[in-house]
């Protein structure tokens, strides 16, 4: 019985939902239909429409003229003409990174943890791999890594090395890699 009564109201529900439909149909007519058709279907289509034009007209790639040879270039949105350097007066990477030092002086730079331990691990294929086990990092500043950059291209210049000679560094992956890659001879 309480079945018969579940399905009673429900049915009551949807009698009352489809006068309410009808009675709103039957108010409005064909004005509620075209209004619900301009809303529904046309208004989106002509706001993306508009989304559309309004982004093919934005030109990102630019041409321009560098060293004699032309060449494209693409823009940020940010900037209204095109950026040669990123900060004046740095036109090179070692200019950049002195400008960076000397403006973040204090800053946290450049990470280093020491090794701990090796170990070699079998891996389940049989072959040999070798894992290291390393400490915190170790943080240096701005100023301590340019000071560094400065003493280590001090040394070079003491031991005679010509700017236009290469220098060579065996040694695995280290912080003075980096530092070493910051002189400019």
């Amino acid at each position: 019985m309480g079945d018969t009564d579940r399905g009673h109201l429900h049915f009551a529900f949807l009698e009352s939902i489809s006068r309410s439909y009808i009675s709103v149909v039957n108010e409005y007519r064909l004005h509620g239909i075209v209004g619900a058709a301009i809303l529904g279907l046309i208004l989106p289509l002509v706001v993306s429409s508009l989304y559309v034009l309004k982004k093919k007209n934005k030109q990102r790639a630019v041409q321009i003229n560098v060293g004699g040879e032309p060449g494209i270039t693409m823009r940020h949105i940010k900037f209204s003409s095109l950026v040669e350097v990123p900060w004046e007066g740095a036109t090179t990477v070692a200019a950049l990174f002195e400008q960076s030092c000397k403006k973040h002086t204090q800053r946290r730079f450049l990470g280093a943890r020491k090794l701990i331990s090796r170990e070699v691990v079998d891996s389940a294929d049989g072959r040999k791999f070798e894992k290291l086990h390393l400490g915190e990092y170790r943080w240096q500043t701005y100023g301590v890594i340019f000071d560094r950059a400065c003493n280590f291209a001090s040394g070079l210049i003491k031991m005679s090395h010509i700017a236009e000679r290469r220098a060579t560094i065996f040694s695995d992956s280290r912080a003075e890699w980096f530092i070493a890659l910051q002189v400019d001879m």
